[in-house]
Order: structure tokens, then C-alpha cells, then sequence
């Protein structure tokens, strides 16, 4: 398969692109990330250093952190992922509401469950941990280190030890 990367697209030393990645104008990738199988990389992305984005993601508008990962199915629109997040395989950002289109940012070392979906404008703190499925509709009070699950998404109550 043919990889497609535009003019005006940066990428940092040590990078790797697989087979059938399409990466668009002004597009930056940092140092050590891995861009593939089947990505596409559209205007206004930024990898930030040893990112990976992987089979069938896409990503516009987003910047992924420091060490992020997206690595299968999943969509990552108009968002800023912290360092060290994971964004589980099937998860979307919807960030468009049928007139706008709405940010979400998420901060370091989130763990986003297989398949959940994160409805913007939202915020999703340091620490939060989501179980597969889960829905975050938009503009959840949702506080640094809660676990959220279900439909439409809830904290757990936090475990005394």
C-alpha cells in the first residue's frame, strides 16, 4: 500500500510510518512516534514525541501528547491529549454538534476504555480512567483520578482502602 505525506509536513528523527498512512499539509509529527497502518493525519495535527497513532485512526485538528497512544479505530477530532494517555481501540471525539465544532481536552495519563465516546466541549482530567463503552456526554463534572463507566457515563464511588 501507498503512503501519501503532503509538503509542508514535519517529522522528527527516528519516526516511523507504516503502509497506507496519508499524511496532510503542516501536519507535525516529533521525535520516535509510529504513524500507522492506515492513518490519516489531517491539517492542524500535531504528534508530540514517541506518540503513536495506529490502524484506521484518524485525527484532526488534535495535538496527542508525549508518549500518547491511539492505536486502533478510533477517531480524535479538535483534541489536546496530554502525556502518557491512552485512547482505547473504537473511541470517538464527537466534537461537532450539528452547527459547531467543540473541543476536548484531556489531560496526562488518562485511560480511555475500548469504544467509549467523548462528547465535546469536555474536559477529562489527569488520572481519570473510563471503562470500555462509556459515554461522556458533554461538559461532565468529572474530577482528576475518577473512574467513569456506562451510558451515559458516572463516577464510580471511590474505594476505601
Amino acid at each position: 500500500g501507498s503512503t501519501y505525506v503532503d509538503f509542508g509536513v514535519t517529522i522528527g528523527e527516528g519516526t516511523t510510518l507504516l503502509p497506507c498512512v496519508m499524511i496532510h499539509r503542516g501536519v507535525e509529527i516529533g521525535k520516535g512516534c509510529e504513524v500507522g497502518p492506515f492513518t490519516q493525519l489531517r491539517p492542524g495535527t500535531v504528534l508530540k514525541d514517541t506518540a503513536q497513532v495506529g490502524n484506521f485512526t484518524e485525527c484532526k485538528n488534535s495535538v496527542i501528547g508525549e508518549g500518547s497512544k491511539a492505536k486502533h479505530l478510533s477517531y480524535l477530532g479538535d483534541a489536546k491529549i496530554g502525556k502518557k494517555t491512552n485512547v482505547g481501540a473504537g473511541t470517538i471525539f464527537a466534537n461537532y454538534d450539528g452547527k459547531h465544532k467543540h473541543p476536548t481536552h484531556v489531560g496526562d495519563g488518562v485511560s480511555i476504555g475500548s469504544g467509549s465516546i467523548i462528547v465535546a466541549p469536555n474536559t477529562l482530567p489527569d488520572g481519570l480512567t473510563t471503562g470500555a463503552g462509556a459515554v461522556l456526554t458533554r461538559n461532565s463534572k468529572i474530577q482528576e483520578g475518577e473512574t467513569w463507566v456506562g451510558l451515559p457515563a458516572r463516577a464510580l464511588p471511590k474505594r476505601s482502602n
